[in-house]
């Protein structure tokens, strides 16, 4: 038996703002970062939300540790919410969703992404980081679905243009994961070649500026976001947790760098090497699974990315993370610490 869950209500297009006025009466916390805090935005949400009492937590700044959502937990109890409204990208949605878990109470969850990239605005998962001890800690939990993503393209106009890559790059990421993990069925695969195929075509226009082709990332982004939510991710984002932990570079840059490597040697497995074929035509290219590999390293090219990370890892230990990562257990080939070491000094330069 097989099940496919859709919790989160989705609300886009234009004035899709007005939504927030259903919280109306409650006591609401914004979580968001210091950008939307400077330019009013986090406010201008709050005051939206028509709440009883409103208050903002803006201390997100990179990827959530374990000591911001500390503070954030202090705030949420203060204020005895009952809601929680992240404004954001990845790293503000994965510190809002942790607040109600770590608290050990159920608090409403709506979030606004404001990057094309994570998808978390649909999924039970959440990321968080030990700053001092360079892990980071995947949480996984149904409770941790947003019950609301109100997705608004506005937000991604002043995205700058090395945000919009690296967040559709990890969108690009997802879908393709999703789309030969263990858990991938007949719903979840047409989402990802959508997504996939959609985010390969549409990425060098939204990295230009056009707002259509951002608005159709944040779309994207959502898409993959059910799907990996659901069929799980792989050794490409094993990886890159264990790597970005270390390196402290942007998660889809990592995920980028990573991609075709992890392509070509998944694509040993012959059931993987056919749905990578058949992905490589509906993107436009020789149907193959070094087609789709070369596809994307060329595409990374283009949009100026290197070819390898800098800095200097222990291959051993990384491997053993990754290993040890809940996205590696979605993967069908399972990778020897050889290979694993291989790649890494591959992508580490």
């Amino acid at each position: 038996m097989e099940t496919l869950a859709l919790g989160t209500r989705l609300i886009w297009g234009v004035d899709a703002l007005e939504a927030l006025g259903e919280l109306e009466g409650l006591r609401v916390l914004v979580v968001s970062d210091s950008f939307w805090m400077k330019n009013g935005k986090a406010e201008e949400i709050a005051r939206r939300t028509k709440a009883a009492k409103a208050e903002l937590f803006g201390e997100v700044n990179g990827e959530p540790d374990l000591k911001l959502v500390a503070r954030g937990v202090v705030a949420l109890e203060r204020l005895d919410a009952q809601v929680v409204v992240a404004l954001g990208g990845g790293s503000a949605m994965d510190c809002a969703k942790a607040l109600g878990w770590s608290a050990g109470r159920r608090v409403r969850l709506w979030c606004i992404p404001t990057t094309a990239g994570t998808g978390s605005e649909v999924t039970a998962f959440s990321v968080l980081t030990d700053s001092e001890r360079g892990v980071k800690y995947p949480l996984v939990d149904p409770s941790l679905v947003p019950e609301t993503a109100v997705l608004d393209r506005s937000f991604l106009t002043g995205v700058p243009r090395e945000i919009t890559v690296y967040t559709a790059l990890d969108v690009l990421t997802h879908a393709t994961e999703a789309y030969v993990a263990k858990g991938a069925n007949h719903f979840t695969d047409a989402l990802a070649e959508y997504a996939a195929a959609g985010v390969y075509r549409r990425i060098e226009a939204a990295a230009a500026g056009e707002l259509d082709a951002r608005g159709d990332l944040l779309m994207y982004s959502t898409l993959a976001g059910i799907a990996f939510n659901r069929a799980g991710l792989g050794a490409c984002h094993a990886l890159a947790h264990a790597l970005g932990a270390r390196l402290h570079t942007p998660h889809g840059k990592v995920n980028g760098v990573l991609l075709p490597q992890i392509i070509e040697a998944n694509a040993q497995e012959p059931c993987t090497a056919r749905k990578y074929a058949r992905l490589a035509g509906l993107l436009g290219i020789s149907p193959s699974a070094r087609s789709l590999a070369g596809a994307v390293k060329r595409l990374c090219r283009r949009l100026g990315l290197p070819e390898t990370l800098k800095g200097t890892v222990d291959a051993r230990a990384v491997a053993q993370d990754a290993k040890a990562d809940f996205c590696m257990a979605g993967n069908e080939k399972t990778f020897t610490d050889m290979e694993l070491e291989k790649i890494i000094r591959e992508v580490v330069g």
